[in-house]
């Protein structure tokens, strides 16, 4: 038996307990025993912290919007041969076999509907795709998708000790990403919606532990629990957002006044979690005259949610707080609905 199936009958007995079902991306689990430095794998730095979701990188500087999943089998060669999981029910809606491509190297994308909410799962740096698998195919859990390795965007790739599985459980932001792109990026990578630009996420080791410490966790609830730290409101429109995440818009009080805006909460990070429609009542003389002038607020922030950021979305100013040139950019495209 495969340890993905032995983890998932360990991890569902009673199967009725859950609409989820969820095996682990690898044979690796360290992360449930308690041994990180088994689980994560190190960047060239070498601190078990930077295998992990975050502010990790250079620093705390950089980003890493996944985890890095340490190899435990090698070839005679010493190269990565673990197989890749599925982690649950789903469709291959992404591959790229073209490793220079994408600081991914390989990889290839899975969507779900967990607990009615659409997410995806992301594995990347593949020495290979399973055979025969295609684009639209439906995969179940615990099955065969790809072999870890060590493929990047460079002529050497990631170097044989470190090869390892970099995975997410990610959102689309935007379902018409190429359209913004390739204004911004003519000889961006043909890859639509799926360019890594376009995800954004949660912690998957964070979200792997809650689930097993309770097993009737419902998804779409754990999603609402991530910290906001800063709301932006913004002048009601439609953008694709609300029709791919409709379970984040949030019941209002006084249904007879028509919403001229939306207060969007989000993580440090730029994961939209919450989203209140706002009525012309409901806002400052500021707030209105911002929003006529198609302008966009920082209406609430969290100190302390802020204080793992290191994206810089939104800054200080001298009186109150701005979107800066990178939040204006992710706002852009969160909104883009040509």
């Amino acid at each position: 038996m495969k340890f993905g199936q032995a983890f998932l009958l360990g991890l569902l007995l009673p199967v009725a307990a859950s609409a989820l079902e969820i095996v682990l991306p690898t044979d690796n689990d360290g992360l449930l025993r308690g041994r990180e430095a088994d689980f994560y794998q190190p960047t060239a730095a070498g601190s078990i912290e930077s295998g992990t979701f975050g502010c990790v990188r250079r620093g705390g500087t950089r980003f890493h919007e996944g985890i890095d999943i340490r190899s435990l089998k090698r070839d005679r060669r010493g190269e990565s041969i673990d197989p890749i999981y599925a982690v649950a029910d789903g469709e291959v809606v992404f591959i790229n076999l073209r490793a220079g491509l994408s600081n991914y190297g390989r990889y290839l994308i899975l969507r779900h509907r967990w607990d009615g909410v659409e997410v995806h799962t992301l594995y990347a740096h593949l020495s290979a795709v399973a055979k025969g698998l295609k684009v639209g195919q439906p995969v179940r859990r615990s099955q065969v998708i790809a072999t870890m390795g060590r493929s990047a965007n460079t002529r050497e790739g990631i170097p044989p000790e470190r090869a390892h599985l970099h995975f997410e459980v990610c959102f689309l932001l935007n379902n018409r990403f190429e359209g913004w792109n390739r204004k911004r990026h003519p000889d961006a990578p043909p890859f639509g919606s799926y360019n890594g630009q376009n995800f954004i996420g949660i912690d998957p080791a964070a979200f792997l532990r809650a689930f097993i410490a309770n097993p009737k966790l419902k998804f779409n609830e754990y999603v609402a629990r991530q910290p906001i730290a800063f709301t932006i409101l913004v002048g009601a429109r439609p953008f694709p957002w609300l029709a791919l995440h409709p379970e984040q818009i949030q019941p209002r009080a006084g249904k007879e006044a028509v919403p001229v805006a939306y207060e969007i909460g989000v993580t440090a990070w730029g994961l939209p979690i919450a989203i209140w429609p706002r009525a012309a009542g409901e806002l400052s003389d500021a707030q209105r005259r911002s929003l006529q002038r198609g302008a966009a607020t920082v209406a609430r922030v969290n100190d302390e949610a802020l204080k793992k950021d290191c994206r810089r979305l939104i800054e200080r100013t001298s009186a109150s707080w701005r979107l800066s040139e990178r939040g204006q950019e992710w706002l852009s495209l969160l909104l883009y609905n040509p």
